[in-house]
């Protein structure tokens, strides 16, 4: 089985693990959304696209030049971003309470400063509402995109200074 693994299933694989975990300390553990339990998913992350290029320099016979490295890590972690932004989505739209929240929260923090009207304080919460899901997918990406990328180009670059 594990000669069939690639970069691509490999980041299949780590994707649905986030997920699950994910799902599993929000509904499970109860923890809030983007908590510490992001931390346990970062660490799934960079060992999913590790145990990508380690296997590549273990089973390849190819020229293991950096610039392979890299191709490897971005076809995990690409898969793994794509994975997080369509759970990312799909969340936030069947649970809309973390977004109800945070706008309840920030209309009672208008409300307090009373240098707003009860109009613009609703005009407001509308337009939070319009833009919330667009912030979060975007988060989502970049967050996955730049993080993917920095562990790839740090363990590309520690394999393929290492030969042997």
């Amino acid at each position: 089985m594990l000669r069939n693994l690639n970069a691509t299933r490999i980041g299949l694989i780590t994707g649905l693990v986030l997920i699950g975990l994910s799902l599993f300390f929000y509904y499970i553990l109860k923890l809030p959304v983007n908590e510490k339990d992001q931390y346990v998913l970062y660490c799934v992350y960079i060992a999913g696209i590790a145990w990508s290029l380690i296997l590549f320099k273990r089973t390849s016979t190819d020229n293991k030049s950096f610039k392979i490295y890299c191709s490897i890590g971005f076809k995990t972690f690409i898969v793994v971003a794509f994975l997080m932004v369509l759970y990312t989505f799909f969340f936030f739209t069947f649970n809309t309470a973390y977004r109800d929240a945070g706008i309840a929260e920030n209309n009672a923090l208008l409300l307090k400063e009373g240098n707003h009207t009860a109009a613009e304080i609703e005009s407001n919460a509308k337009q939070l509402k319009q833009i919330f899901m667009p912030v979060m997918v975007g988060i989502t990406t970049f967050k996955y995109l730049i993080l993917g990328s920095l562990i790839t180009a740090i363990v590309s670059g520690i394999l393929s200074r290492n030969k042997h």
